[in-house]
Formats: structure tokens, sequence, C-alpha cells
């Protein structure tokens, strides 16, 4: 049986800001809780990638939907601190939790409670210790395509999501070998209903989509140079 939720983390620092004059919390934490467009390792048979709009269509233009998170296609999401419930850190309806989709990713900030668990993530995360982010969601009906890389590795693109939470994490599961993922697909049948490889991109916002992931790739490889 599928699981309730899936989850996945990336490897891009979190940030920690002070928090404003007079706030009794810990700080601001700032990450990127999914990349757009950054091929996961070896989920346990397959590889994955988030396509840009997979939090939101594109607008009428045909570019990517940029700013603010519209809430009203995921309803109330959380920050959690390695997806614990009992670790809440903000919430979305609160305005505790602020997230952001851009040509990178999506980008959320939370303003820290001052609670023990979030004064202990403060540190933890101002020494490095908890340096990358995760998002939970639900795959919506129709919300993934699969087909092969150049490599003709089985690749899932997941293009529409609804979140659960977003979450500074401590171990980075998303290039890790899953096979728990692995065994929620049938794998087989998938391969035997790929009948050819995809055509490259041919619509104007997917040329596009295509050409951002390709220079943000190189932009995060130069970063690690």
């Amino acid at each position: 049986m599928p699981p309730n939720y899936e989850s996945r983390s990336f490897e891009r620092p979190v940030t920690l800001r002070a928090a404003p004059e007079g706030a009794s919390g810990p700080g601001i934490l700032t990450g990127y809780g999914a990349v757009f467009n950054s091929e996961s390792r070896d989920l346990g048979g397959f590889v994955e990638v988030i396509a840009p709009g997979a939090f939101g269509a594109p607008d009428n233009s045909g570019e990517l939907a940029v700013g603010a998170l519209n809430l009203t296609l995921h309803g109330r999401v959380m920050a959690r601190l390695n997806h614990a419930s009992a670790q809440l850190l903000g919430t979305s309806d609160i305005g505790t939790l602020r997230m952001f989709v851009d040509d990178i990713g999506l980008r959320y900030e939370v303003d820290l409670p001052d609670t023990t668990y979030a004064r202990d993530l403060a540190v933890l995360a101002a020494r490095g210790d908890i340096r990358y982010s995760s998002f939970a969601f639900r795959t919506n009906p129709g919300g993934d395509v699969w087909s092969y890389n150049l490599s003709d590795q089985l690749v899932r693109t997941v293009t529409s999501v609804t979140l659960v939470d977003v979450a500074p994490v401590a171990d980075p599961a998303y290039w890790a070998a899953t096979s728990e993922l692995a065994r929620s697909f049938d794998l087989d049948a998938i391969r035997a209903s790929i009948q050819t490889p995809p055509p490259a991109p041919a619509g104007e916002w997917e040329r596009a989509a295509h050409e951002r992931g390709l220079a943000i790739s190189n932009r995060i490889k130069k970063g690690h140079a």
C-alpha cells in the first residue's frame, strides 16, 4: 500500500537570520524545501525530478508562476523539524511559515518559536549540523510522468502535488536509495507502459523550463566545484 504521503530532501543549505527586534523566538530559518529539475540519486530502481509548476500551474503568459505559494491549492502547510509533529515550527495559516516559488524551487522562511527544540535547532543550524531541507507531499491524480533519461534510467517526473510540510532535516534522504519507496510502485508495469522515450520538450513553456533547469544545474555544479 502506498504511504499516506512522500517526503524528499535536498542538498541546499538552510540559513538562520536574526529575529526582528522585540520578537521572542531565536531567529528566522530559511531554505529550499524543493529544487526544480534536480535529478535525485537512485531511489530503488528509479530517479526522480520535481518539475517546475509542481506546486502550481504556469500563469496565463506561459511563464512559471513565481512569488508567494498559492495556498488555495494546498491548504494548511506546516514547518516541522525532521517532519515530526511534536516539533512544530510554524504554520502557513497563522503566517509564521511563508513559502515562495522561484526559478530554483520552493523557498520557505519560518519564524522559529520560543521553545526548547527550536532554540536547539537554531544552534544546530548555525553550526551546520542541520543544513538541509525537505518537503512532504501527496501526488495529485495524474501528477507524475514516467520516462527514461539518456542513461536509460527510469525517471519519475513529479508534475503536480499537494504540499503537507517543509522541514529542516539532518539526514538528506532525497538522494539515498529508498527500497520502501520503490515498493510503492510497480516498476515492471511502469516500464512495460513506456513504449518509446518521450520527445524533447516542444512547447514554449516546456523549452523554457528545460533551459532554466540546465542553467540552474550548471550554477549549482559551479557552486560546489
